[in-house]
């Protein structure tokens, strides 16, 4: 059945939901004087997990299910600002280790806290038992998006 009122419709509402985040961050960055991009900020996340492990683009790749040439894009304006090295391994110089600057942690750090508050003020008002449907539910979207996605591929 077709909802006439797109406004109702589900994909509207998260497209509504991520555009407000994204004003959230846009927001909370410029008060403390800087901006980097929402990936920039998840790649830093990323990459501070995993400080003990060697990181390689493949696996940006793979944790943000992007493009080989949108990871190298982001990782060149990521390097250009001082927020990673990229290493060459000494087996295989064309693979390139990922590391954080200082400058990069820094920038982890304050993403963080806005992550944070951003997360929390989103819960306000409901229980543990919501948030878990409905992580749930959109576990199970998703899930329906990426079989749709697999079909038009066929």
């Amino acid at each position: 059945m077709h909802n006439k009122d797109f406004l109702h419709n589900i994909g509207h509402k998260v497209r509504i939901m991520h555009m407000n985040i994204d004003k959230y961050f846009n927001t909370a960055w410029k008060k403390v004087g800087i901006e980097p991009t929402r990936m920039q900020c998840g790649t830093l996340h990323y990459l501070r997990e995993r400080e003990e492990v060697d990181v390689f683009q493949k696996d940006l790749e793979a944790a943000f299910s992007i493009s080989g040439a949108t990871a190298t894009n982001i990782l060149k304006i990521m390097e250009k600002e001082g927020l990673i090295n990229r290493i060459p391994m000494e087996k295989d110089a064309r693979l390139k280790k990922l590391e954080l600057t200082e400058k990069g942690i820094q920038y982890d750090d304050v993403a963080r806290a806005n992550v944070y508050r951003l997360e929390e003020g989103m819960k306000k008002g409901f229980t543990e038992e919501e948030l878990t449907i409905f992580r749930e539910y959109l576990d199970r979207m998703t899930q329906n998006i990426v079989d749709l996605i697999e079909e038009n591929t066929k």
